[in-house]
């Protein structure tokens, strides 16, 4: 009797023990998403390094959560520290090898580190997913490796592909601008960008462009107007700064 006793107390110390186990997994993962959130309102503030700490004191706790890992290696990226951004995008699909916008986020570490055959490889492998829920943004980054390249016929493709898979992407359209712009198409471009501010009036690249073809036109006025427009939207990006150069021109000239 007394060694049932002591079996039935073990196997009760052994189920509390487990059950507090649980709890405290629970409340582990609880206030990792608190932290994992408060990084990611860091990261859209582009306070990347600050998203960074609160990310890796998120891992700390549920270490095996790859949204996290895949949400580090963005804001790494954001930084310019694409090695360790692909050590956390391979964090991320060992765990769950179904995020496929991960091979996204891979393959644009790739492109900006110079490694563009590995940048094709992550690309195509996330367009081809039949799992994968976006598909036009690895198609227009491709077409983007193709247009660095001055690839005209092949970014072109790519970048049809884009918006043919989502005829609401607005990239897609400043991507087929882009390219009507090299090939000296300018009414061409100028309704492709047209057509993604439509979609996205904060799309500043596309505003920037159609400012600069009405400036080439010798329509000082509407060039002014977009010219503004991209900085109001964002003075501090490379294509705000761009326009607020050419305001300063404009404004002297007249």
């Amino acid at each position: 009797m007394a060694s049932r006793i002591k079996e039935s107390l073990l196997v009760a110390l052994l189920v509390a023990l487990t059950h507090q186990a649980y709890a405290q997994s629970d409340k582990d993962i609880e206030e990792a998403m608190n932290i994992f959130n408060r990084g990611k309102s860091l990261h859209q503030e582009r306070r990347y390094q600050d998203a960074i700490r609160e990310y890796q004191f998120a891992l700390k706790l549920d270490p095996e959560n790859p949204f996290m890992h895949n949400a580090k290696g963005l804001a790494l990226a954001a930084t310019g520290n694409f090695k360790q951004a692909l050590v956390s995008f391979e964090m991320a699909l060992q765990i769950n090898p179904d995020l496929t916008d991960v091979y996204n986020n891979m393959g644009m570490a790739y492109a900006e580190s110079g490694l563009r055959d590995q940048a094709f490889e992550a690309f195509g492998r996330a367009a081809r997913n039949p799992r994968y829920l976006s598909p036009e943004k690895a198609l227009y980054n491709i077409g983007n490796l193709y247009l660095d390249e001055q690839n005209l016929d092949l970014a072109l493709t790519f970048f049809r592909r884009a918006v043919e898979k989502a005829p609401e992407f607005a990239l897609g359209y400043r991507g087929i601008g882009k390219v009507y712009l090299l090939m000296e198409d300018i009414d061409g471009a100028e309704k492709q960008f047209l057509k993604a501010i439509e979609i996205a009036e904060f799309e500043v690249e596309s505003l920037f462009q159609l400012a600069r073809i009405c400036e080439k036109r010798g329509d000082a006025t509407e060039a002014l107007k977009f010219y503004r427009r991209v900085v109001e939207i964002d003075r501090l990006s490379y294509f705000g700064q761009l326009a607020l150069e050419s305001l300063d021109t404009l404004k002297k000239s007249s």
